[in-house]
């Protein structure tokens, strides 16, 4: 138990075993008060049970001998023999953390009412936040004054603080009792801010030539991002995975960027990453255009990690721990700008990438504009959302 947090582990109906409370500790001695809250239907007051343990080790041992669980010598009041008594002496600091410690588990007993099933954290509520929502709980003007606009910034302040000092399974006993209506809008909202940050980190960079900083930074920390290319349901199966070697995790193979699964088919579409700095287009050929070579070669890099893959399927699905599928997979490069290029570029870029089979070219700021049509999705009345919805149908998505 810390001054902030109290972990809560069930071992009954009516007993949950809490995070210990620590009086004091040096180097190789400490003494400890490890509670059990308990549904005490005769004295509801009296919810608290719990023992002592005072523990000594080497100053060489890893662990004090609770913690390691191994053949120790355990002294309690049943060892005492008639004649004898046993002395546990408490400084006044362990007095007081041992006063501290109760006083938040009394605390904490009275605003649960009952045991909860499972294992949950809780986490100390600052008593002036407490009072503000008894407020607005028992005040539906105090509540509405908080909606208007030029009350914004009080919004933010709140919400940081209920996901700072709420536990978590008091935010979902709070979730559970909103209104559907209600509870879709706060998700819409939250929504929109998720999508309006990584729009704003991707407009931010689209001069930004690190492949790294893609893969990782946008890409693989906010990989929904990548899944706007499909139109299954789909989740990352692997990055930098290895699609030829001895394993689909393994060294010693082919790299590929990422690959995404269908959560559904378990079938794998491969995506190479390049960067919005990446050039598409070479020189003038007869009227048209050549490719450069980042792109033709970044096209061929994936159809040929497709080719590794399907080849070597059968040993890597042997040798990994997840099951995969490769059921003529889908490769999509993402790479350069689209704001790059002429008319007459965009015309031969258009022809190329249209006339390929089996590979998706898609640049970056084609994906970001992606996200800005979602955000303005979300942010328009059922009626427009469902326009837009039905203008949107013919978009290039991938259905792996």
């Amino acid at each position: 138990m810390t001054i902030d947090t109290v972990d809560v582990i069930s071992t009954s109906a009516v007993t949950a075993d809490v995070s210990p409370v620590v009086l004091s500790q040096t180097e190789m001695i400490r003494l400890k008060f490890c509670p059990t809250l308990v549904d005490n239907e005769k004295d509801p007051h009296k919810s608290v049970s719990g023992k002592f343990l005072y523990e000594k080790k080497r100053k060489n041992d890893a662990a004090f001998p609770s913690d390691d669980n191994g053949s120790v010598v355990k002294i309690s009041r049943g060892s005492v023999k008639v004649g004898n008594w046993m002395e546990l002496n408490l400084s006044t600091s362990e007095t007081y953390e041992l006063y501290q410690g109760l006083k938040r588990l009394y605390a904490l007993y009275e605003d649960m009412g009952e045991i909860p099933y499972g294992s949950a954290t809780y986490t100390r509520v600052d008593s002036s936040f407490r009072q503000f929502l008894s407020i607005i709980q028992n005040d539906p003007s105090a509540a509405r004054m908080i909606g208007n606009e030029e009350n914004y910034d009080l919004v933010k302040t709140l919400l940081r603080l209920i996901t700072q000092t709420s536990s978590l399974e008091s935010l979902k006993r709070s979730l559970t009792e909103l209104q559907d209506e209600n509870l879709q809008h706060l998700i819409t909202s939250l929504n929109i801010e998720k999508l309006q940050r990584v729009a704003k980190l991707m407009e931010d960079n689209l001069k930004n030539d690190s492949e790294e900083f893609w893969q990782t930074t946008v890409f693989k920390e906010n990989q929904w991002v990548l899944a706007q290319i499909f139109a299954c349901p789909c989740t990352i199966f692997a990055d930098k995975a290895y699609v030829g070697g001895k394993g689909i995790n393994n060294s010693g193979g082919n790299l590929c960027d990422f690959i995404y699964q269908n959560s559904l088919s378990q079938n794998v579409a491969l995506i190479e990453i390049k960067t919005p700095c990446t050039e598409l287009i070479g020189n003038q050929y007869r009227g048209t255009y050549s490719f450069s070579y980042d792109l033709s070669g970044a096209v061929n890099q994936v159809l040929n990690y497709r080719d590794k893959l399907t080849k070597e399927y059968y040993s890597l699905c042997h040798q990994g721990s997840e099951p995969f599928e490769v059921l003529s997979p889908k490769c999509v490069v993402i790479i350069g700008k689209m704001a790059s290029l002429t008319p007459g570029q965009v015309a031969a870029f258009e022809n190329f990438r249209n006339s390929l089979g089996n590979v998706l070219i898609l640049t970056f700021d084609e994906l970001y504009q992606r996200i800005v049509d979602l955000i303005s999705v979300l942010s328009e009345s059922p009626a427009q959302e469902q326009n837009s919805i039905e203008q949107n149908d013919n978009a290039d998505e991938l259905p792996f």
